[in-house]
């Protein structure tokens, strides 16, 4: 960090409609240099309400997304009014913010918004579905092409007609982009497959982030190395760019070191310093991010991951600023002690929370809806962090510590089924044992040998899935709950599952439907395209016994209760990845109780923003916070449900 420039903001920003933003500046300065702290005040936080997105929000115009008049109005007039109310460090500036897919839309990914309050532009459907696709993809033209063209006119709105300093809009980084624009399933599969294409597509998306990034900053008319604002903070020189890498929490070490520090490395130096941003546990890339050159700012959403986010600070901190930016939680008062209390050291610590009009994070990282006063919760939330480092300074407790980290929850999976299968001759067992190592090893040409070969020693088709593909399957889980597998291995294992299903299912009559363990409909609910969670809990089921039938993504109540009669359904798993679209699971539970399906059909619920207390709200019978947990809850409602005797 001693390589960094005079920290002094750009003139014009030193004061706004009569207020002096000088002691905030300063305040950001000394947290970048990581100064020692001798009073409360010195931490910074920086409340960002009104939120510039539309989700959870209340107000935000019809026309918001079509006319910047509008969105530039509505977060100047929302700034004016915190500065007066609010007693925090925000530095107001215009973000042009039209969704998280802008970069994506540029290569041609399509871009919706859904009719109604609360909903954000966002990516519809993958543009490269092939390997010729990505050959023919070119470095878009930032004046022309997808969305960019409406961002830069928001921009020269602002800057020609308002008081108000643009910023940059949303910047998903390289990985996250190609994650919308491939879909992330296929991009994992990729990876594996096709490494020497997926590492052209990181340099091209790369290149193409950096290009854009100059355009609008030459449209914004500031430097490179500093910027009005970067997601939500306004950062003194040193910090030019922001990036979001929410998708890092996903892949394992190996492959992020790969194919993504190379490119977040070059963002950053491009630009005089950077940060990267991600939600959730990254203590398995904590490593990584000690590689990026040029990172200056961590930005983390602990999402009550109190032991991880401490871990993050005790391991980079003296390398780092850490800034910590969730959804303001509906227990403020008890979340921020529990944060507060893991970290032995706040010198480069900046608190910057997102406080939303009508939802606020729950305890267990999902979303819950509020009912209170956004300015009045934003004061309590200074309040209570001002006590809390009041505490630390002091060196009286602040709440109960938190416990040690790990990169992911450790839970031992039920054992792989043996039974079944009768006494198995050498020949037999080795050929079960070939299948679940082909398996393992994601080698799916392999895997159809194998179960052919399997198929040759006498055995039963099923009895090849249950005690061969499944067997390793259930391997599979258990090495991602112990955090040796991360999501692209469950996506291979996937992939790799399908070649040896693909020898077997001429062969799995219907007779072998009596051994099945249930019948799932699994779908995405409306207005919500994401499908890779979706996906994976699909194969895992299908390979624990269930029969399963995906209906696909943005599905309405109606296109459930229909499924649902006519496969007979015992379980109607829903799916979603958007807050904005998780309020649609209780439409369709709503819809099954008026079709008089429910009894007997069971729903459970999963996706990012869904929480067991959400599951409890709206009604579902079982939750699963990832696909391998998914598989158990199945279990558990079909045994419990048997019990019980509401399904035969």
């Amino acid at each position: 960090m001693d390589d960094l420039p005079a920290a002094e903001p750009t003139p014009g920003l030193w004061e706004w409609r009569g207020f002096d933003l000088r002691p905030r500046h300063a305040k950001m300065a000394r947290a970048l240099r990581r100064a020692d702290l001798t009073t409360p005040d010195d931490l910074p936080v920086l409340v960002n309400t009104p939120s510039y997105f539309a989700f959870g929000s209340r107000g935000v115009p019809e026309d918001y997304f079509t006319n910047p008049a509008s969105m530039v109005a509505y977060q100047a007039d929302g700034y004016e009014r915190h500065l007066q109310h609010v007693h925090d460090d925000f530095i107001p500036y215009f973000m042009p913010w039209f969704g998280t897919g802008v970069l994506a839309s540029a290569f041609g990914c399509p871009i919706g918004l859904a009719a109604g309050p609360g909903n954000d532009p966002a990516v519809t459907a993958p543009c490269v579905t092939s390997v010729a696709e990505a050959a023919r993809l070119r470095l878009p033209d930032p004046h022309r092409d997808g969305w960019m063209p409406r961002v830069l006119d928001a921009i020269d709105y602002a800057r020609s007609e308002s008081d108000l300093p643009p910023g940059l809009t949303d910047m998903q980084g390289p990985l996250d982009t190609l994650g919308l624009m491939c879909g992330q399933a296929q991009l994992y599969e990729w990876m594996y497959r096709e490494p020497k294409m997926v590492h052209e597509l990181f340099d091209l998306v790369t290149d193409a982030f950096i290009e854009w990034v100059r355009v609008q900053k030459e449209h914004i008319g500031e430097p490179s190395d500093r910027s009005n604002g970067l997601q939500g903070v306004v950062w003194p020189p040193g910090v030019g760019i922001w990036e979001s890498d929410d998708d890092m929490v996903l892949l394992d070490a190996g492959l992020y070191r790969e194919f993504v520090v190379p490119r977040v490395s070059r963002i950053c130096q491009a630009f005089g310093g950077g940060s990267v941003h991600f939600c959730g546990n990254g203590v398995h890339q904590i490593e990584n991010l000690g590689q990026i050159e040029g990172l200056r700012v961590v930005c983390n959403s602990p999402l009550g991951d109190f032991a991880a986010f401490a871990q993050l600070r005790e391991q980079l901190g003296a390398r780092v600023v850490l800034q910590i930016q969730d959804v303001a939680p509906r227990d403020i008062e008890t979340y921020y002690p529990r944060l507060f209390a893991g970290l032995t050291d706040l010198r480069g610590v900046v608190l910057a929370p997102f406080v939303i009009d009508a939802l606020a994070m729950d305890g267990q990282g999902g979303y819950t809806e509020v009912e209170w006063e956004p300015f009045e919760a934003a004061n309590r939330l200074v309040a209570t962090v001002r006590e809390c480092v009041r505490r630390h300074l002091v060196g009286e407790p602040i709440a109960a510590p938190a416990v040690t980290a790990s990169a992911v929850a450790v839970a031992r999976p039920a054992a792989a089924p043996t039974g079944g299968a009768g006494e198995l001759s050498d020949d037999q067992a080795a050929a079960l044992a070939a299948v679940q190592q082909c398996l393992i090893t994601f080698d799916g040409p392999a895997l159809s040998d194998a179960v052919r070969s399997a198929l040759a020693t006498g055995l039963a088709p099923f009895a090849i899935v249950t005690h061969g593909m499944a067997a390793a399957m259930a391997e599979v889980g258990r090495r991602y709950e112990a955090g040796e597998f991360f999501l692209p291995q469950l996506v291979m294992a996937g992939a790799t599952m399908r070649a040896g299903m693909d020898v077997l299912a001429p062969l799995l009559h219907t007779g072998a439907t009596a051994d099945r363990k249930g019948t799932v409909v699994i779908g995405t609910v409306q207005g919500d395209m994401h499908d890779i969670g979706k996906n994976i809990v699909k194969t895992l089921l299908e390979a624990a016994g269930f029969s399963v039938h995906d209906i696909g993504v943005n599905q309405s109540a109606e296109r459930f209760v229909e499924h649902a009669r006519a496969w007979r359904a015992d379980i109607v798993a829903l799916s979603a990845l958007l807050t904005t679209t998780m309020r649609h699971m209780g439409d369709v539970i709503a819809a099954l109780h008026e079709a008089g399906l429910r009894p007997p059909v069971r729903v459970m619920v999963g996706g990012a923003p869904i929480s067991q207390e959400f599951a409890d709200r709206i009604g579902a019978d079982g939750y699963a916070p990832d696909a391998v947990k998914a598989v158990r809850e199945a279990e558990r409602l079909m045994t419990l449900y048997r019990n019980r005797g509401d399904k035969t």
